[in-house]
């Protein structure tokens, strides 16, 4: 069998097109089964991309005899130069990063001069409990320190911290956060993804609903929670919160289930739908105009 990437993998809507090839892959194959996966015409990754490239990869590699095609076009150069930048092959399988090792003189990436990113890039990361969450919560002040204010990157912190206790909480799976700041842009772009079972399958018994869709809606807008007798479940209302105290025109997106939804301040609506595939995908856009 033969999984092919889009050509890009740089908002919502393009990891929801993955995650449907992804879902057609796991529909047709058996166990152990050789995949090939073909990145040879991947000309473009962002943030979210990357995440969710590492999720994928992941399960994917736990269930199946994986094989990759490296990004193979115009744009190899610059893609594996992000990916790279990014530190996505400190994280991803070892069987994607010796596929590209295999077909691709990587030392030029590994041992080139990088552009100085502090206070600009939180690489990709690979979290797995949450005595994980507060060091990485402080990593990101650090490398932010002296760009936003206190205040905001405080803000940030909090976010990727709750996104990440949601993954482990609902996914039962590592996460994959990075954070993008683009100073000529204004804007802060934050990705966090899972493989694990997601928030519909986590919380579709504890909950009254009519459809996978108010499973989610209810996680997002109410203390609806995974964990039983406990004082949880207030984690998305404040990532929603905090993310529209920035701006009323930031962007909160999540891939969940077999939909993407996008979060408002007082709504969530259903954007595309597809098909079911593992694991919950984060993607925040804050505008700081």
């Amino acid at each position: 069998m033969q999984l092919i990437s889009p050509s890009i993998l740089n908002s919502i809507e393009d990891v929801n097109e993955w995650l449907n090839r992804c879902a057609t892959i796991y529909q047709s194959t058996e166990y152990n089964e050789r995949i090939k996966i073909d990145l040879s015409n991947l000309k473009w990754v962002s943030p979210v991309g990357c995440a969710a490239l590492a999720a994928t990869f992941h399960k994917l590699s736990s269930r199946y005899d994986i094989r990759i095609s490296i990004p193979d076009n115009d744009s190899a150069d610059k893609v594996i130069g992000y990916l790279e930048r990014i530190d996505f092959f400190k994280i991803c399988p070892i069987e994607v990063k010796t596929a590209f090792e295999t077909n691709c003189d990587m030392d030029k990436y590994y041992n080139r001069h990088r552009n100085n990113q502090t206070n600009a890039l939180f690489e990709l990361q690979s979290v797995k409990n949450y005595s994980e969450v507060g060091p990485l919560q402080k990593s990101i002040r650090d490398i932010m320190k002296g760009r936003l204010s206190p205040n905001r990157i405080s803000d940030i912190a909090s976010i990727i911290g709750e996104l990440a206790n949601n993954s482990i909480e609902h996914g039962g799976t590592p996460c994959y956060p990075c954070v993008q700041y683009y100073p000529h842009k204004k804007k802060v772009e934050i990705a966090i993804c899972d493989f694990g079972k997601g928030i519909v399958k986590t919380l579709k018994d504890l909950v009254p609903h009519n459809s996978s869709h108010d499973v989610v809606t209810k996680a997002i807008l109410t203390k609806a929670s995974g964990v039983e007798d406990e004082d949880r479940g207030r984690g998305l209302m404040e990532v929603k919160q905090r993310t529209f105290d920035w701006s009323r025109i930031s962007q909160f997106y999540v891939r969940t289930h077999d939909s993407v939804y996008q979060v408002f301040p007082n709504k969530v609506e259903t954007i595309e739908s597809g098909k079911y595939y593992f694991g919950t995908y984060y993607y925040i856009v804050i505008n700081m105009h």
